[in-house]
């Protein structure tokens, strides 16, 4: 199941990724040369902050790189051609969804079961951000159009928001829900009996809120979370997600942007939010 990284940071780890984000890319080698040659600094990083150090540093890992900017351990050109297909399916999943994309993360595919070097990554995949940065992680068991395109819409409402908003102001609960719009795994259906209880997921508002969950509850987690948002795309309207989010980079706190109305199921012959002018 796609458990996602990227949205862990708080306090005092925001202050590691700032500095993170601010050794890229000018410094970025010789800071990863000096942070290695100090091991229990290299082990601090590494281990409180795997994915994002990861992606702070993956350029200097020794990856193959497509003319699109993806990045590989493998040098077959039948792997290269099936991550380019994928790459471009999924976005053609979340354009056709929301819109144009417009977020350019580097995507990384790892066939390691526990990511690679000495970075611990999760199997499926994730999306990691450092500031205006992001990569998204691919691991051996989400390299399908569904986790591709889940971890890319991370990054796609993560550009559209801005670092800061993302982190503090979106709610983990809503980034989940909107990326199981472009997830089609059926797993993450619910039964119209366990849709009616769907709301609870809105006070899993932290990372550690949503993934403090065994496997069964965790599923439900993120279906709940798909179903919410789906009934914010069926009372406001999937062509107004990119515009909201715009309202949420201007400054605008998350519930005057996605109103509690929107997000609760269409009254019988309430009628969907128009096309919204631009503010």
């Amino acid at each position: 199941m796609p458990v996602c990284g990227q949205r862990q940071a708080r306090g005092s780890e925001y202050i590691a990724l700032t500095f993170l984000h601010a050794a890229m890319p000018s410094v970025q080698r010789v800071f990863l040369i000096a942070l290695f040659a100090v091991p229990t600094a290299a082990a601090a990083a590494v281990l409180a902050l795997p994915g994002q150090t990861a992606c702070a540093f993956v350029g200097l890992t020794g990856r193959h790189a497509f003319a699109d900017g993806s990045l590989t351990e493998s040098a077959s050109e039948a792997d290269r051609q099936r991550y380019l297909q994928l790459a471009s399916d999924a976005r053609a999943r979340i354009e056709a969804t929301f819109g144009a994309v417009e977020s350019d993360p580097i995507i990384v595919f790892f066939n390691g079961s526990d990511g690679f070097g000495p970075f611990q990554l999760n199997r499926y995949g994730s999306a990691q951000m450092v500031g205006s940065h992001s990569c998204v992680m691919m691991g051996p068991k989400g390299q399908n159009v569904d986790v591709v395109a889940h971890e890319l819409m991370h990054a796609e409402l993560h550009s559209r928001v801005g670092y800061r908003r993302y982190l503090f102001e979106v709610p983990t609960w809503f980034d989940e829900g909107v990326a199981m719009q472009v997830d089609q795994r059926p797993r993450y259906a619910l039964s119209p009996k366990q849709s009616q209880t769907a709301d609870y997921v809105r006070a899993l508002t932290t990372n550690s809120l949503f993934t403090d969950a065994d496997e069964e509850r965790l599923v439900q987690n993120y279906a709940s979370a798909k179903e919410v948002v789906a009934r914010w795309t069926a009372n406001a309207g999937k062509a107004n997600l990119y515009s909201r989010l715009d309202r949420l980079k201007k400054g605008e706190p998350f519930p005057e942007v996605f109103p509690d109305w929107e997000l609760s199921p269409r009254a019988s012959g309430l009628p969907s939010v128009a096309d919204e002018p631009k503010r």
